[in-house]
């Protein structure tokens, strides 16, 4: 009976521990590339923020189109005199005015003309707008180059974790081998003892690669927006599409001229600073307007307006053609000319001089592609011949014909040349999302 109960426990136990384990995993947020890229887009602050500039600037248009509108304005005016003025004429005495004045009036404008300052400020308002989408644009390239460049860290953290296990768990199957030669009598006590420092060498890597797993996590979760007590596990690997590259440098080069954000937003401010040139100019520019007004006007000596009927408001309306022209305003207009010619020179040399460096980065990215796919290559053949001599090595120390140093020596070879793999197959994915992003074209997991 004492058996079959704890028994029994034993079962309840085990099935609450898998059912633990199973919550745990099922908590685990499963990360692919491209959902990775799209929650940062849509927790990213930086990239809100120009989302939020962009619809600031739909409002500036829509206030420069206010200015060429016409405006009504409904005034009302309620006067209590509480002390009327008293006038003595001929021994006499006379208030001037009466208790209570009501005033209603309705007031219309219309601009006409204003040296062509609301035409260029609605074109400026509109170079505002665009220039935000491109920054907006070039934001979220920023964005998903990052998100990218975080995924491929923790994809080459959990290779080299796993590159080190693996060196760990050959130095301890080295170990058990040595002590049973030893116990044979066919090793001394110095390979054994080499044998253990192998296997103690073996673990630090190991510590600090799974180390460098959750310090790259910690950031990846930080550029996503996810809470750093959540576990995560990132899926794929160091695919990227590089099918889509151009096969020469001025290709790529151009297409970055063509599609990169920021030269956009470049030539976005020169035309914007042309306009404001526009803008400031008209400053010192006769301005013509149409104004019209209609008035009611009532007085009455009842405190409360109760005897008030339509009849007794006085009417009357006007029209005006405003016509102001400046004649000397100290030249301030002039000289916020100068400023603004200013700002205009140097939006053309800042979009001259982000051209040049447009250019010196595609090369540095285009020469980095070209470098890592040749380092990738080789170093996958170098793999298969580690391997394959670790292997032979393996076979020849069983059989005794080689040396405990040798086949260290295989060992750590191995151990090398997996991380130079693992370390190229990152660098090359990294080269080519870097030269996507340089040239315009990066997207969602890459693609265009």
């Amino acid at each position: 009976m004492k058996q079959g109960v704890l028994i029994g426990l034993a079962v309840i136990y085990m099935v609450s521990i898998t059912s633990q384990v199973s919550a745990q995993n099922s908590d685990t947020v499963q990360l692919t590339l491209e959902r990775t890229v799209r929650m940062a887009l849509e927790n990213n602050e930086t990239y809100l923020i120009a989302q939020l500039d962009t619809g600031k600037a739909k409002s500036q248009i829509k206030e420069a189109i206010s200015g060429a509108l016409p405006r009504l304005n409904l005034n009302t005016l309620v006067t209590r005199n509480w002390s009327l003025p008293e006038f003595n004429f001929g021994g006499q005495t006379f208030k001037a005015g009466t208790d209570n004045v009501l005033n209603f009036g309705l007031d219309f404008e219309q601009p006409i003309y204003s040296g062509g300052k609301l035409r260029a400020g609605l074109k400026a308002a509109r170079l505002v707008e665009d220039l935000s989408h491109a920054t907006s644009d070039r934001i979220r390239q920023n964005v998903i180059l990052n998100v990218h460049q975080a995924y491929y860290a923790v994809l080459l953290a959990d290779e080299l974790l796993g590159v080190s296990q693996a060196s760990h768990d050959r130095a301890v199957a080295q170990l058990v081998q040595v002590k049973k030669f030893h116990a044979a009598g066919t090793v001394s006590d110095y390979d054994v003892l080499r044998a253990r420092v192998e296997a103690a060498t073996a673990k630090p890597p190991v510590i600090q690669a799974r180390n460098q797993v959750i310090v790259t996590q910690a950031n990846l979760k930080s550029l996503i927006g996810i809470s750093q007590t959540t576990p995560v596990q990132v899926t794929g690997g160091f695919e990227v599409d590089a099918a889509a590259l151009t096969t020469n440098l001025p290709e790529a080069i151009q297409t970055a001229i063509t599609r990169r954000a920021d030269l956009r937003a470049a030539e976005y401010q020169i035309d914007f600073s042309d306009r404001i040139i526009s803008v400031t100019r008209s400053e010192g520019r006769p301005e013509v307007s149409l104004t019209a007004g209609y008035r009611m006007q009532a007085q009455l000596n009842d405190a409360k307006v109760s005897s008030l009927v339509f009849k007794d408001f006085v009417r009357s309306w006007d029209t005006s053609l405003n016509i102001k022209v400046p004649i000397f305003d100290g030249r301030q207009t002039s000289a916020r000319v100068g400023q603004a010619e200013a700002d205009y020179e140097l939006a053309v040399y800042s979009e001259s001089q982000l051209r040049k460096q447009v250019e010196v980065e595609v090369t540095q990215a285009y020469v980095n592609v070209q470098g890592a796919r040749e380092r990738m290559s080789a170093e996958a053949e170098t793999v298969e011949l580690a391997e394959r001599g670790l292997a032979i090595a393996q076979v020849q120390y069983e059989g005794g014909m080689t040396t405990q140093l040798e086949l260290i020596d295989a060992q750590l070879t191995v151990t090398q040349v997996q991380t130079n793999y693992v370390t190229a197959q990152h660098d090359y994915a990294v080269a080519v999302i870097t030269l996507q992003s340089a040239q315009g074209v990066l997207n969602i997991a890459g693609s265009e």
